[in-house]
């Protein structure tokens, strides 16, 4: 199922067997009227709708209900499981996701790795409105001004704007992370970070795949001695064990980065991560209550409950 499709069958439900009205549903799902409407009208179009929900279309509402309920999250997005191209299925359906979300004034927090690189590139948003996407970390540079410019025409959309940290993801001691993190430029940063109103991140799981490796941040002992010391995941590059809890490491104290632990504080926090290799990362992020909304594939999802 589509995230567009899964996204109608949601609306339909709410509307038709939960009873919500269509204001109720635009604030549950954090839509907007108009949209609920249109994919009200598209679900009647498309047959999701008869004289009862398609119940073909709805088989995993109860698997989402589930996970949701048990991790406590706003929403949860399934998308079918690809084994050639599953991060670029996932990336599409996080874009369409956020862009479903933006309005006219919206600040758009961004995490590090491949995941959030995609869905920045497959991102396609209106001239209209005026956007704003602000980096969580550093070490950013080298792909976020790429990714963002595909989201629209930089040089005609004058609404369109990002602030990338103007640092490494990573520094030789805490005593330099200290006083990068004090310069002027990357304060400012920092500071904006919690006025935003979506954050996206990856969930990193630890294996030479990881972006950390792939960057040449991490080896592959780094990674076996973090497996050693209980870790299954990291987001914004912070280590944490299967119950979220995050790691007494000394690398986190050399990180430019926000701190993982603000996560719960910020609005609408999106993690786009899929493949049951990262099953545990996205296990250990869940437990820790980092994310409120999941965007998966059907292996994770089913793994999950």
């Amino acid at each position: 199922m589509t995230y567009e499709n899964n996204l109608i069958v949601k609306v339909a439900w709410k509307y038709y067997n939960e009873g919500l009205t269509q204001n109720e549903i635009a604030e549950s799902l954090n839509l907007s009227r108009m949209k609920v409407i249109k994919y009200l009208e598209k679900a009647k179009t498309n047959n999701v709708i008869q004289f009862k929900i398609n119940l073909e279309k709805i088989a995993n509402m109860d698997l989402q209900n589930k996970i949701k309920e048990k991790y406590n999250l706003k929403d949860i997005y399934v998308v079918p499981t690809s084994y050639q191209n599953s991060t670029d299925s996932l990336t599409i359906a996080a874009a369409q996701y956020i862009e479903d979300r933006i309005t006219s004034d919206t600040m758009i927090n961004v995490g590090y790795g491949e995941a959030v690189s995609k869905t920045l590139g497959h991102l396609n948003i209106s001239t209209k409105y005026k956007v704003t996407f602000v980096s969580l970390s550093g070490g950013v540079k080298f792909y976020m001004p790429t990714a963002i410019d595909k989201t629209s025409d930089y040089y005609t959309n004058p609404n369109y704007n990002h602030y990338i940290m103007p640092a490494p993801l990573m520094v030789s001691s805490p005593s330099l992370a200290d006083q990068m993190q004090n310069e002027k430029p990357i304060k400012k940063i920092l500071e904006m970070i919690p006025h935003s109103n979506i954050t996206v991140v990856g969930v990193g799981a630890l294996s030479e795949q990881a972006t950390l490796v792939k960057e040449g941040l991490l080896s592959i002992s780094d990674i076996e001695i973090l497996k050693s010391k209980g870790a299954v995941g990291d987001l914004l590059s912070q280590f944490y064990d299967i119950n979220g809890n995050v790691l007494d490491l000394e690398l986190h104290s050399q990180l430019i980065s926000t701190e993982i632990d603000l996560l719960k504080s910020l609005n609408h926090v999106v993690a786009v991560a899929g493949n049951l290799e990262k099953k545990e990362a996205i296990v250990g992020a869940l437990n820790g209550g980092y994310i409120d909304v999941l965007i998966t594939d059907e292996s994770v999802a089913q793994s999950l409950v």
